[in-house]
């Protein structure tokens, strides 16, 4: 029955395939009740086995067992998803992330505009006086070079052509096409490269190489689109970097409203030794290579404006990088990654694919970010590297880099597995071992989130986290929605003074935090059926001190220290209903939420400032939907005899065996 089922979705799929160009396919898989996705980007051809399915793409290939899948569509099946997610959450995490044609009409609405008191003022084309312009045309294997020459010293090699010079203000208008050519410059002042519309591949190098001390701007000349392709190889020269198809020693500065595609097949796309920035433009990024990078900056990356996207599909590739800092404060970004995991055996241990990642801090203040990473251990952004050095036999780990995220939209996917998929164990039952998990945001420091729309969803397996920080997070306002099968947020600690949190598990905890402090805003979070938890504090601190907390799951971590506003957590063992509700002694509701069906002993937590010492409550269950009549499970006094510690203000009612009414 099974293969029946697989052979009809593909019968449809081919059928669809033969009107259209190309589709994201998704393999749904059913793994222990659990149900994973997984995607196969821009299939256009499909082929038929006996055991196996094959899925063609314009670059690769990937097959499956057809006895080892479950279905597969041109839409993401997940059931439940939509059991355990409320209607009010469920149209913010129905989202998918691709490339698409109007994205080049973003171009116009997403320049970043000039700011004089800004330290960047200065990266601007249009705030430096240029009074010299050359004009260089590419065509075929020859080049020619007009213009305001005499200040120039220059060489030719067929369409290879150095320039050195030692004049200021200098402007170079490039067009033309060549398959063999390279632009090199070399001065001890800032330039401009306008690309008026090109087409060049350098078989053996950067097709632009600026080895100036200063900036070098790109400008890219409206109405115009330009593309630039390297080779797998370079041939190297003494005492200088080529990192790239577009290579800076100084600062990197991109505007113009035109277009640029680059096809890097060595390293990176774009890079500088010192920082990149980009304000206008759309560009298009292709990095193929094993660790190749779309756009790095060595000292920073900064985009300020246009419609950025990268494409990577390496093994481990990144898709905008910086050895140390990444500012994003506006434009549209959107970076895709489909590489595997490479193996490091000096540091021991995987790397994985990442579209944006930052070795230090991280800011996100500002426009648009779409992350797909669909590889295994793949993630959507990390910020930070854990450092480690033994001192004395004992080892001494250092958690450098923090990310802040306001006033952005940030929608993040990922359907990659883990690698190993289980991970050995010591003798006390500790995970041990090197490994590469999936995970929407990653932070190795503090994650600090003041405001903005955040959407995080990982499927592909036991393992995807949605966002973890490795030390505390801070909450301070925001939409957060993350949805994924491992924790759908993970910190040591998390302090939650505003914001509207949506968070759900699909095969662990929905929050799982090392300690946790509510002051306001709404949290409601969600684990999965197999006795996880919504809301997951390790028994350390948790306090409450005002907004609205919802915690669903087979089981739940209740406050512990001091708080100053009640709660109650109560569970329904062996209950059959598909919503719950919190009444006042009168009956009038004072919320309701959604439960999945699939729990064998259902556990939930609620903390409002409805919630308040010496009131009577009752707890509803609703069988089929929230208009059948309610059965009263629970009638309970917050009266301070039943409080289980006076500081911490909270009742629990029933166990995981049986319900105990009698409060």
């Amino acid at each position: 029955m099974q293969k029946k089922r697989v052979i009809y979705a593909l019968c449809m799929m081919i059928y669809t395939l033969c009107i259209s160009a190309q589709h994201n396919i998704y393999v749904n898989e059913t793994v222990n009740g659990y149900t994973r996705t997984y995607i196969v980007n821009d299939v256009n051809q499909i082929t038929y086995g006996k055991e196996k399915v094959t899925l063609w793409s314009n670059t690769d290939s990937t097959s499956y067992d057809v006895t080892a899948i479950d279905q597969m569509s041109l839409v993401d099946k997940d059931p439940w998803r939509k059991m355990a997610i409320p209607e009010k959450y469920l149209a913010d995490l129905e989202f998918d992330i691709a490339f698409e044609e109007s994205d080049k009409a973003r171009v116009k609405a997403e320049k970043e505009e000039t700011d004089v008191a800004s330290k960047y003022y200065d990266d601007f084309v249009a705030h430096t006086v240029w009074t010299k312009t050359v004009n260089i045309v590419f065509d075929g294997e020859e080049v020619s070079v007009t213009g305001d020459t005499d200040s120039l010293t220059f060489t030719q090699e067929g369409a290879h052509l150095t320039i050195n010079t030692a004049a200021s203000g200098l402007k170079y208008i490039v067009s033309g096409q060549s398959e063999d050519a390279g632009l090199k410059l070399y001065s001890e002042h800032k330039a401009c490269i306008v690309l008026n519309g090109v087409n060049l591949t350098n078989q053996q190098g950067p097709v632009i190489n600026s080895q100036l001390k200063k900036r070098l701007f790109i400008e890219l000349a409206a109405n115009t689109v330009n593309t630039l392709t390297d080779n797998t190889t370079y041939v190297k020269v003494k005492g200088e970097d080529q990192r790239g198809c577009i290579f800076a020693e100084g600062k990197l500065c991109i505007s113009g409203s035109g277009q640029l595609f680059v096809n890097a097949h060595k390293k990176c796309g774009i890079a500088s030794d010192n920082y990149v920035h980009m304000m206008d433009g759309f560009i298009h990024i292709n990095a193929d290579a094993e660790k190749g990078k779309a756009v790095y900056g060595k000292d920073h990356v900064i985009i300020g404006g246009g419609v950025l996207r990268t494409y990577n599909n390496g093994s481990a590739g990144k898709g905008i990088t910086s050895d140390s800092l990444i500012w994003i404060t506006g434009g549209v970004v959107k970076a895709i990654t489909t590489g595997g995991v490479t193996w490091n055996d000096d540091e021991e241990d995987y790397s994985s694919s990442c579209g944006i990642k930052s070795n230090w801090d991280m800011e996100i203040t500002g426009g648009t970010i779409y992350c797909l990473s669909t590889g295994t251990g793949g993630k959507g952004i990390s910020a930070g590297h854990l450092l480690e050095t033994v001192v004395n036999d004992k080892t001494k780990k250092y958690y450098n880099g923090g990310l802040t995220i306001a006033n952005a939209d940030i929608y993040v996917r990922t359907t990659g597995k883990r690698i190993p998929e289980e991970k050995d164990e010591d003798k006390n039952g500790k995970k041990v071992g090197a490994s590469a998990s999936p995970k929407g945001i990653k932070c190795i420091n503090k994650l600090v989130i003041n405001s903005g729309n955040i959407y995080v969803r990982g499927s592909g397996g036991g393992a995807a986290e949605g966002i973890e920080a490795k030390k505390q997070a801070e909450i301070n306002g925001g939409k957060i929605r993350s949805y994924c099968t491992d924790d759908g947020m993970n910190c040591s600690g998390c302090v939650i003074n505003d914001g509207d949190i949506f968070i759900c598990s699909s095969e662990n905890d929905g929050l799982d935090a090392g300690n946790l402090k509510m002051y306001n805003g709404s949290l409601y979070a969600v684990g999965s059926w197999d006795a996880q938890m919504g809301i997951d504090t390790d028994g350390k601190t948790f306090e409450i001190h005002g907004g609205e907390i919802t915690g669903v799951g087979a089981r739940s971590c209740t406050p512990h220290g001091t708080c100053s506003q009640a709660s109650v957590c109560f569970y329904l063992p062996k209950t059959y209903c598909s919503g719950v509700a919190v009444a006042d002694a009168d009956g009038n509701i004072i919320t309701q939420f959604p439960t999945p069906n699939t729990y064998d002993v259902l556990c939930l937590f609620f903390s409002n400032d409805k919630m308040q010492v010496g009131k009577h409550y009752k707890i509803l269950s609703y069988k089929d939907s929230f208009s059948d009549t309610p059965v009263v499970e629970y009638e309970f006094s917050m009266e301070e005899e039943y409080l289980e510690k006076q500081e911490e203000m909270f009742i629990t009612l029933g166990s995981k065996k049986s319900k105990d009414t009698t409060k």
